[in-house]
């Protein structure tokens, strides 16, 4: 029984869902409102609707950025940034109840935001703020729907990266001796060798530094990966530095921005980055197997590494073999003609 008189009250105590789901109970003075009520409730079950649904969540943007920052931003290596990046994006529509964004509301700031950046950036601000839906919903520390998720990024024509030639990289050696700095010259000789980032280089302890490797750890993916490096190198890398101290270098990306820059005119944000392409660049060039690639650079997705299939060798070789115009000669040989 779901109803029971106990005095002059009726109660009602059922499980809509069955006894594992959710108990309902509530007191009626007459039996007429306490079986309106368990069909009420039986009825609102069956149509997946909650008999005491949880209160309008009202809290703010700016309230659920704070949340994310303190239980996941400080766990990724670029977390600061996005944090402002998000920051500047609440600002932007006024610091709203978070539960009241809609997808226009962001559609309408994405057209803001192009009229001021390129397409590429604004894709990369649009994923940040469907990270931040997508990670309050897992922690189940919201319950309406992400309103980005439907949201597609803007196609953008693929650009591409720019590397040093075999005689730029000839010129790169012969400057090592004016880099301003003896940590810049082998930090800049190290990403050319190894295709590392930059900042994984300035951050390498001395622990990681092996006569025929190194060992990249806290990298961009979170993975550590090793790279072997040529006895020369090992050499340099062994003169820097300070023995007592844990890192070899300091942070030296601006000064080194700056020398490179002066070296060649590179495009707007590549600077250091130049040399990482050039390694994979020249690594594809000379034959090497993507994979193999993909493993030495730390990419978490085979999609990056592609970007430089086809600098390969033999990429899409089978066209002047395969093409129309050949195939049609070979059948005329075949027949005679």
């Amino acid at each position: 029984m779901t109803i029971k008189k106990k005095g002059s009250a009726w109660f009602v105590d059922v499980r809509p869902e069955g006894r594992a789901g959710k108990r309902v109970t509530r007191k009626f003075t007459t039996k007429a409102e306490a079986v309106r009520f368990e069909s009420f409730v039986i009825s609102q079950a069956a149509a997946n609707k909650a008999w005491n649904p949880s209160q309008q969540d009202k809290r703010r943007l700016s309230e659920l950025i704070e949340l994310w920052n303190e239980g996941h931003a400080k766990t990724l290596s670029s977390g600061a940034v996005r944090y402002a990046l998000l920051v500047r994006w609440c600002k932007d529509l006024n610091d709203p109840v978070a539960a009241s964004v809609r997808p226009e509301h962001l559609i309408r700031w994405r057209s803001e935001r192009l009229a001021v950046l390129k397409a590429t950036t604004v894709n990369i601000e649009l994923q940040a703020v469907k990270s931040l839906f997508n990670w309050l919903q897992k922690a189940q520390l919201v319950e309406f729907p992400n309103p980005a998720a439907h949201i597609q990024a803007i196609k953008v024509a693929e650009v591409e990266r720019p590397f040093l030639s075999q005689a730029e990289v000839a010129h790169f050696y012969s400057q090592l001796s004016s880099a301003p700095g003896e940590d810049i010259a082998v930090i800049a000789q190290t990403c050319l060798e190894t295709g590392a980032r930059w900042s994984e280089v300035e951050k390498i302890q001395w622990e990681h530094v092996r006569e025929d490797r190194l060992i990249f750890t806290n990298t961009k993916s979170k993975k550590t990966r090793t790279v072997p490096i040529r006895p020369e190198l090992y050499v340099l890398l062994c003169g820097c530095g300070n023995r007592s101290a844990k890192r070899l270098f300091g942070s030296r990306a601006e000064t080194a921005r700056k020398w490179l820059n002066r070296l060649w005119d590179l495009p707007d944000g590549i600077s250091t980055h130049i040399l990482r392409h050039t390694f994979a660049s020249h690594f594809v060039m000379a034959g090497g197997n993507i994979l193999t690639l993909q493993r030495i650079l730390g990419h978490s997705k085979i999609d990056m590494t592609m970007r430089y299939a086809h600098l390969a060798p033999s990429h899409l070789q089978e066209v002047l073999s395969l093409n129309p115009g050949v195939l049609l000669e070979k059948k005329w040989r075949v027949c005679g003609k």
